[in-house]
């Protein structure tokens, strides 16, 4: 199991660390968390209130996109297919609607060009039961050209793709585009699960991922003296986003409770990357971090969780390491 290259924390440990953990996110716990990442505070748009993805815009500059978790898919007011652009703020500036689809469980969202042109990609991959014996469902989405208002868009092209050795639950995916392949992260496994498939491989029926192998490294211990959320604490370890960066030169996976960063060297494969010596970032308490994306200069991470008015949190990649 690799070890790990600790950041310097980013909350500072005190005697009421442990009482902390006991609480849940308070607003004013919010505003300081937010402060420790730098920038100014800055909120999501109340109709963001269950982020669950995040991707900066390969064509907006300044432009990310942000989509809710998903409700039951038989609830009786079941999940819109609804994408936000949003800035850095928080603040939305457009919607896209995705004509014909009926989320099952939205977790992730990608971006990549192919042909001159830039897509979003919508991974409906949970499956917190481990039930879809008929696979999960990738969309791909021409990213408009413009996002004013609200647009609506049908997918350009679906993969529908089984797991090699049956359903599981994930919500960390990344794409690269230079490859032409999507890479998911399970999320339940112990140790997590590296699967990859090609971007066109679903056009028409269904197809079976590519398992990859095993990473071990998500099990950094707790150290943050910041509140947390109790329903969390006991999945720390689990993957909830992953991007690559923009150069290629590393991939991120985000926890409940830390980033973790893996540098990549040339010519090395991502699952060589994710096996080896991660530097890994505390985050603001245990809570339902569950979007990632590198910045558009590739200078930051920026993370979202889930709940209405929760912050967008920007993290230097240039944080000293201890």
């Amino acid at each position: 199991m690799p070890a790990f290259a600790r950041s310097q924390p980013l909350a500072h440990p005190s005697l009421l660390g442990l009482a902390g953990l006991l609480l849940t996110v308070l607003t004013a716990c919010q505003s300081v968390a937010s402060s420790q990442f730098g920038g100014a505070e800055t909120r999501l748009d109340p109709r963001v209130d269950e982020a669950s993805g995040l991707i900066a815009s390969p064509h907006h500059a300044g432009i990310y996109w942000i989509h809710n978790d998903s409700r039951a898919f038989f609830d009786s007011q079941p999940t819109e297919p609804l994408l936000y652009a949003i800035d850095i703020a928080g603040r939305v500036r457009g919607e896209l609607w995705v004509e014909g689809l009926k989320p099952y469980d939205w977790e992730a969202i990608s971006a990549f060009r192919w042909k001159g042109r830039a897509y979003l990609l919508i991974g409906d991959l949970g499956d917190n039961r481990a039930r879809r014996t008929r696979g999960i469902r990738l969309d791909a989405i021409e990213e408009p050209g413009r996002i004013e208002g609200r647009w609506q868009l049908k997918p350009a092209w679906t993969l529908r793709l089984t797991y090699p050795d049956g359903p599981r639950d994930a919500e960390a995916m990344a794409v690269d585009g230079t490859e032409g392949a999507v890479y998911i992260l399970s999320k339940r496994d112990l140790p997590a699960r590296l699967y990859r498939a090609p971007l066109l491989a679903g056009k028409g029926g269904t197809r079976t991922l590519e398992y990859l192998g095993e990473i071990t490294a998500f099990d950094a211990p707790l150290t943050t003296g910041m509140p947390s959320e109790l329903k969390v604490l006991p999945f720390t370890h689990q993957p909830t986003d992953m991007a690559f960066a923009p150069d290629g030169g590393e991939v991120a996976v985000l926890t409940y409770a830390h980033l973790y960063v893996f540098p990549r060297q040339a010519g090395q494969s991502w699952l060589e990357a994710l096996r080896g010596t991660p530097k890994v970032y505390d985050l603001p308490g245990a809570r339902q971090y569950e979007g990632l994306s590198y910045s558009h200069d590739g200078k930051a991470w920026v993370i979202v969780q889930e709940g209405e008015g929760s912050p967008v949190l920007v993290l230097p990649r240039s944080k000293p390491v201890n």
